[in-house]
């Protein structure tokens, strides 16, 4: 009987379903419209009525996009709870964790390969199993998790960096930031959108998303290279506060659409700029996540038993 491992990626807008064994492979992936159901649970329930996995699922793990405590999770852009418990109990009590959809994505970087990240610039990490290394989505929203290696093994630490307060860094910034501005309200989808719009002079007549390809115009080109700068500087400065010097990489929707067009130029230079951390960060790569479905991968290299056995002793 085959043995595998449930696994959902729950974001604002979908929901992803893996069966997957423990080498990260995955199979009868399928995605869901979250705003599509009632609950998370509703959800699980039509992925297994339609995908009928083969074989015994003996863990389950799901990282959500919210902060999650004691095995519950109310996702910060949608009005779904899940928890630990009820979820295990319609598995049949199997294990199972329920953590940050960030530390998802964390706790697949020690297995990534070459092929699976793109590198914006010339640096190149110097043995990241090593070192503490940072993973930051933009996409529906923002968020960032840090994968770090103590006794031997990799543990994953989330945050909710998306929340942190955005000050404008220069007169520019000013005239268009709002006072009260955070991270997630900047760079997240809608804020991008809305950026790009304003920055490049056309609010009413640009469409809701970036561009497909770079735009001739020097005014969109700039909008872009400030969006770069403005993701470089946050960037460096979670990798700062984390000691993240084994790599900051990026993933989400609105990273592969904004780095399919933008010059990794600004966002080096905005990323390095710390003062006397600038020598420090220039060694310190910084890549998007090409890797499909990274988060589910990340689930099934994740060390659910020992995890789920930490939230019942709470």
């Amino acid at each position: 009987m085959t043995q595998q491992r449930l696994v959902a990626d729950v974001g604002g807008t979908n929901v992803r379903f893996a069966a997957a064994d423990a080498a990260g492979n995955l199979r009868r992936v399928a995605s869901y419209r979250v705003a599509a159901f009632a609950s998370f649970a509703d959800a699980l329930e039509d992925y297994l009525r339609a995908q009928s996995p083969e074989g015994t699922f003996t863990s389950c793990a799901i990282g959500a996009a919210g902060p999650v405590e004691n095995g519950i999770v109310d996702l910060t852009n949608h009005p779904w709870r899940i928890t630990a418990d009820e979820t295990s109990a319609r598995l049949g009590g199997i294990a199972t964790t329920v953590c940050n959809d960030l530390e998802a994505v964390a706790a697949a970087l020690p297995y990534l390969n070459n092929g699976d990240v793109t590198l914006l610039g010339p640096c190149r990490t110097t043995r990241p199993e090593h070192r503490t290394m940072l993973a930051v989505n933009v996409g529906t929203g923002f968020g960032a998790s840090t994968a770090l290696l103590r006794g031997g093994a990799w543990w994953t630490v989330p945050s909710e960096a998306g929340h942190i307060s955005l000050g404008a860094w220069d007169v520019a910034e000013r005239e268009w930031m709002e006072p009260n501005a955070t991270v997630e309200s900047v760079l997240s989808g809608r804020g991008i959108a809305a950026l790009y719009a304003r920055l490049a002079g056309s609010p009413n007549g640009m469409p809701p998303t970036l561009p497909v390809r770079r735009s001739d115009d020097s005014r969109e080109a700039a909008a872009i290279d400030s969006i770069s700068r403005l993701l470089g500087r946050v960037a460096g400065d979670l990798a700062l506060a984390t000691a993240a010097w084994g790599g900051v990489y990026l993933c989400g929707s609105v990273t592969l659409a904004w780095s399919a067009i933008a010059d990794p130029a600004p966002f080096r230079e905005a990323f390095e700029s710390k003062g006397p951390m600038r020598e420090r960060l220039q060694h310190v790569a910084t890549g998007v996540i090409v890797r499909p479905n990274i988060a589910l991968y990340g689930l099934a290299k994740m060390q659910v038993e020992s995890m789920h056995s930490a939230t019942i002793a709470r």
